[in-house]
């Protein structure tokens, strides 16, 4: 497929050009739906919104889960209300939700009023959620039974819900108000006595989540524990949905795609829009922090001009310590944000962390300090040169290892999302600090061999 991408693509838009809709349609209809969904990715917005027309619900309901997120909105903008219905009828509750609640609040409860009103009340409770929650992310099927039930009863129970549940991976067991009391293997359903009680055979041990954990914590925890899905409780513990794994792919794709955006001063949000005003607005205010770092540097410098008329070479070196410090930052804030992340990294062990990144960056300036307060004064014959150089390379190094970890674990500290922490932030504040130390130690020593 990945071969013969282009080729397919640039024949099915061919095939839409001339208005040739059972050819196209037959090109498309017998592959898988990400296939599919790939395909209509990289079609002009006009011909990916003829092809989709062209599948029956089922299948339309399948790759709109698999298209990007920009060609989602494209379709969602003009499939009228009677089709959209049908199709989200078609689709898994977590992902109907997700189709439902990216349309516009008077289209969305037409939609709603359009499905059947059990299925409607599903949606609107998923709605309710946040969307980065456990309880957003769920789906409402799923398998369940009280625990005074039969094993033969559970085995029938799983055989009536085939239709409406993908992946029974376990049958959750209940206890009269609904809480969630264990769950059951199928494997363990097949090896017990159809006459005994599932309360007899269940694990009572479930790994469940609340509905407002946030979906990385959800991630996290089925990493941690291996599990193909976890089920989701609500504060009173009562059974109300699942999390497959599937989902958490998702999850884990959409929240690494994030953090790097945000460390690269922007959002997701940019790739949905053509607008080159509304991009530059997404991504103005960071390049606002890198302009103000830029004058409070230009600032430093000239403050420092004296100094720096007194020893010409020192203007050399500038680039050096503000990239050194710049690229040494980033470095440690990738670190401890990825580790805050994924679990790796908690709030308790801060001194621990940053102690290890003061080493860290002591050990790492030494070296570099060394190398180029060696070729500062070769180069220049200068040894008071080579001193100032290596002295400064050595703290700009150590100070931005350490800010680098410390300002993503107070940004996490203050429940703000550290990857902000990165990119223009961090590069910034090193390039200030650093210059300030070099300048600094300059002009000390300068004055005091005078």
């Amino acid at each position: 497929m990945e071969e013969n991408l282009e080729k397919l693509v640039a024949e099915l838009a061919a095939l839409i050009e001339k208005d040739e809709s059972r050819s196209a349609l037959a090109l498309v209809e017998d592959r898988h739906p990400v296939e599919i969904a790939e395909m209509l990715d990289h079609l002009p917005e006009e011909k990916k919104r003829y092809l989709f027309q062209l599948l029956n619900t089922e299948m339309a309901a399948d790759v709109l889960q698999e298209v990007s997120d920009l060609s989602r909105d494209q379709l969602l903008e003009t499939i009228e209300i009677s089709r959209l219905a049908d199709i989200v009828h078609e689709t898994a509750s977590d992902d109907a939700a997700d189709i439902v609640g990216e349309l516009p609040a008077e289209q969305a409860e037409e939609v709603l009023d359009q499905i059947l009103p059990e299925r409607a009340s599903e949606l609107r409770q998923l709605l309710r959620y946040d969307e980065e929650s456990a309880g957003g992310i769920m789906s409402k099927q799923y398998v369940s039974v009280p625990q005074d039930a039969t094993v033969q009863e559970a085995i029938e129970r799983i055989r009536a819900s085939l239709d409406d549940v993908e992946f029974v991976h376990f049958l959750y067991v209940t206890d009269r108000r609904g809480a969630l009391a264990g769950f059951v293997s199928l494997a363990q359903l097949v090896l017990s006595r159809s006459d005994q009680k599932v309360s007899a055979v269940m694990e009572s041990d479930a790994v469940s989540v609340p509905t407002d954990m946030d979906q990385e914590e959800v991630a996290a925890l089925v990493e941690k524990y291996d599990l193909a899905a976890v089920p989701v409780v609500d504060r009173a513990g009562r059974l109300v949905g699942r999390i497959t794994v599937d989902d958490i792919v998702d999850v884990i794709v959409d929240e690494a795609s994030e953090d790097i955006s945000k460390m690269a001063g922007t959002t997701d949000e940019e790739i949905r829009h053509d607008s080159a005003l509304r991009i530059a607005s997404i991504r103005l205010p960071w390049i606002a922090i890198s302009l103000l770092g830029g004058i409070l540097s230009g600032t430093i410098i000239g403050h420092f001009r004296g100094t720096l008329g007194s020893l010409l070479a020192l203007a050399f070196f500038i680039p050096v310590i503000t990239a050194m410090g710049g690229n040494i930052g980033i470095q440690s804030s990738a670190i401890v944000v990825r580790g805050l992340a994924t679990g790796e990294i908690g709030l308790f062990d801060i001194a621990r962390r940053l102690l290890r990144e003061l080493r860290i960056g002591l050990l790492m300036g030494v070296m570099c300090g060394g190398i180029v307060g060696l070729v500062a004064f070769v180069w220049q014959g200068n040894a008071l040169l080579g001193v100032i150089v290596g002295s400064a390379m050595l703290s700009a190094i150590t100070v931005a290892a350490t800010m680098g970890a410390l300002v993503p674990l107070v940004f996490k500290k203050f429940n703000i999302d550290p990857a902000i922490a990165t990119g223009p932030f961090v590069t910034m504040s090193n390039d200030i600090v650093g210059l300030f130390i070099y300048f600094g130690l300059a002009f000390m020593l300068l004055r005091l061999l005078a």
